[in-house]
Order: structure tokens, then sequence, then C-alpha cells
């Protein structure tokens, strides 16, 4: 008996389908590769636990294997069907003994991976990588509960259909069809507008500020303040770096705002332009082009967010240091990102797993 493990696109519309490809070939490979450059970057940055980059180097690169199984499955193994119809069965029945102990280890290794979190003493561990850590790991457990917490509602829902059935199958309907493109991008511009403008003005704001305390800092800095090894070049250079570092949240904070705002805009040419079937292939493969390149440049910046705010030193300064309001603004601005992103890859799951599983339309 032949198994089909993966999806054809007879099986799934292609607004949904988009989706799945979207989540497998841009998101997953691009925070694998995250994990693999944080877990190089700082190789020797945790002494409480040295094993915890190693940890984001391996998830980062059996990660990458994701992308790979789609890729060989969905696109390589149903024209290998029609060519090689033994070798694509035998394919079929590797990955029936492979996919779930593929899938046993990633739950394994996320598990090694948090109790060494938890269990590290944050004095002993460089702030970029304990923070990262904390932030992916938790990210892995929403990403696994929610597929799990859908199909156990499923379960208790066919189960028990006088309990829940109608009244979980009614909501659901009466959702999608409230669920139309004004809806969509009402709720996208309540959310991105307010968060996009207040970054913009407090990076501005604190831009300003920071760069007119810098020039007094430098102005008002003696000569007699340098250290026994330290000369005017070397002081001059370290309060060159110390002025730029300052800089760096308050231009994050504007460019990621002006990002924020832009996401209407892009959510309206894929709503409008890469969901519908009749639209020209010209136009939707621009619009798909559009879309992904916008999407890159904000998973990128994100990561620049990252590096640049948990890795931010102990820098004294009133708008632009360590423990200042703006350094907290963007903290928070960042979270709250990264939790809206956790909130639309679990509802594409769901989605996913609605149409694959559920819907008979």
């Amino acid at each position: 008996l032949k198994m089909c493990l993966f999806s054809t696109e007879k099986d799934l519309p292609d607004r949904v389908r988009n989706a799945l490809i979207l989540i497998q070939y841009l998101i997953i490979p691009f925070y694998s590769c995250l994990l693999m450059f944080q877990g190089v970057l700082n190789i020797n940055g945790c002494a409480a636990q040295p094993l915890l980059p190693v940890w984001h180097i391996v998830a980062g690169s059996t990660g990458l294997i994701v992308p790979l199984l789609y890729l060989l499955f969905d696109d390589l193994n149903p024209a290998l069907a029609k060519k090689c119809p033994g070798l694509s069965e035998a394919l079929d029945n590797v990955v029936v003994f492979v996919l779930p102990v593929y899938i046993l280890f990633e739950i394994a290794w996320l598990i090694t991976g948090t109790v060494w979190v938890v269990g590290v003493d944050v004095n002993e561990c460089d702030k970029t990588i304990h923070i990262f850590s904390v932030v992916v790991i938790v990210n892995f457990w929403i990403h696994i509960l929610t597929p799990l917490l859908f199909m156990l509602c499923l379960c208790c829902s066919r189960i028990f259909p006088f309990l829940g059935y109608c009244t979980y199958w009614n909501i659901m309907k009466d959702a999608i069809e409230l669920w139309t493109r004004p809806v969509r991008l009402g709720i996208c511009l309540i959310i991105a507008l307010p968060l996009g403008v207040s970054m913009v003005g407090v990076g501005v704001y604190s831009l300003q500020s920071c760069s007119n305390e810098t020039a007094e800092i430098s102005f008002k800095s003696p000569n007699n303040t340098f250290g026994t090894n330290m000369t005017a070049t070397d002081f001059e250079l370290d309060q060159d770096m110390l002025d730029v570092e300052m800089h760096h949240i308050p231009v994050w904070l504007i460019v990621a705002g002006i990002l924020v705002v832009l996401v209407p805009v892009f959510y309206f040419i894929y709503d409008a332009f890469c969901k519908p079937e009749d639209v020209k292939q010209s136009t939707k493969n621009l619009s798909q082009l559009l879309v992904i390149l916008f999407l890159l440049a904000g998973l990128a910046w994100a990561v620049v967010g990252f590096v640049w705010i948990f890795g931010a030193h102990n820098i004294q300064n009133t708008y632009c240091g360590h423990n200042s309001t703006t350094y907290w603004f963007a903290f928070a601005s960042l979270i709250i990102l990264n939790s809206l992103m956790d909130v639309w890859i679990c509802f594409k799951i769901c989605v996913i797993l609605y149409w694959a599983l559920i819907s008979d339309e």
C-alpha cells in the first residue's frame, strides 16, 4: 500500500497552498539559518552551559531538512512517480520510517534545549545567546502545541458531537464567512498603523535627543580621563564606536516602524493579486516577488533588531542607553512583532490543517 504523506496541488486551494509554501520555503529556512548563525557567532558565549550554542547549530541544521523533504516529496516525487513508480513508492516507504524518527528527535532536542536554558546561570552566559534561546524555545513550543491543540479540539468534536460538534462547526463556519478582505485589512490597519507610527515617532525623537547628548559627552570629556594605556586616538575611536552603537536602537525603530506601516499595503497586494486564481500570471508573479522581498527585508531587519537590542552594552545615556525608555520600548516592540509573527504562523497552521483534514470544499 502506497502512502501519500505530502499534499499535491489537488488537495489544497491555491491560497492555502501559498501560505504553506511561504512557511516551508521561506520562514523555516530563514529561522534555521538564523539559529545556526547565532550558534556559530556565540560558540564560546555561555560558560554556564557550553553546549547551548551547539544546540542552536544542531537545531538550525535539522530545521533545514524540512524544506528539503517538502521539495523532494512535494515536487520531485510526483514527477518521479510518472517515470519510475517503483522508486517513487520506495521513497514514500522510506519517509514513513524517517519522518517519525525526525519528529521524535526534534521534540527530544527541544526538550534538551529547554532544560539547558532553564538551568543556566544568567550571570555566566552572554545575554544575547541566553535571551535569544528563550525566545526561540518559546516559539518552538507554541508552534508544536498549536496543531496538537487544534487536532485535539477536532477529535473531541468528533468523539463527543453532542457536546461541541454543532457549536464548534457553527462557530467555524460563521468565522469563515465573516473573514472577508475588508475585515482582514481592517485588523491589519488597526494593529500596524498605531504600532508603526509610535515606533517611528519614538525613534526620531530619541535619535535627535541622543545625538545632542552624545555631542555634549564628546565635548565635555577631559583629557585626564584617559587610562594609563589609552591614548587620545584610542579614546576617540572608542567614543566613535560608542556614538554609533547608541544610534543603533533609534535607527532600528525608525526603519522597523516604516516597514510595519507598509504592512497593510503589501498585505493588500498579497490578498488581491496573489490569492485569487483569475489574476494574470505576470501580475501574480510580480506581486509574489514584491511580497517575498518585503518579507525578507522584514525578517532580516528583525534579526538586526535581535542583535542590536539583545547585544546592547551597558551604556549610560538618558535617551539611548541600556536602561533608557527608548531601549525598553524597542525591546517591547520586538517582542510584540515576534508574538504577532507567532500568531500569524499558528493561524496559518490551523488554516492548513482545516483544509487538509476537515473541509470538503
